[in-house]
């Protein structure tokens, strides 16, 4: 199946919109509730982890009063930006599985639960 199809009704999701709601996505056609599959997401992020790696091992040992802070922050955004790329062109879909109910806990009769007193 192609990336960022319906399962259901094989409706295309925008890529930002499915990089932005990876946990739940909503089609816009039959409105299943979708996420983005565990192994795109992995890949995204080890992508991502690799970027940074790189970004501040090219930028480190420099010098200066700020030179700690340079690779660091490029390590940041070059991890933030090939993830969410990453996930923009892997993002597989699948439907969400559904969420159990909670249930109220004690006895609510009285309007006070049971404790020690």
């Amino acid at each position: 199946m192609a990336a960022r199809k319906c399962p259901q009704c094989l409706t295309l999701i925008s890529m930002g919109h499915a990089a932005a709601f990876t946990d739940r996505i909503e089609c816009p056609s039959c409105k299943s509730v979708l996420e983005v599959a565990v192994i795109s997401r992995h890949l995204a992020i080890w992508a991502g982890l690799l970027a940074g790696v790189l970004a501040w091992r090219l930028t480190a040992g420099g010098a200066g009063t700020f030179a700690w802070v340079v690779p660091v922050v490029l390590a940041f955004l070059a991890y933030s930006l090939v993830a969410a790329i990453g996930t923009m062109f892997t993002a597989d879909l699948r439907l969400r599985p559904s969420e159990p109910v909670a249930e109220p806990i004690g006895d609510s009769g009285h309007g006070h639960v049971g404790g020690n007193h």
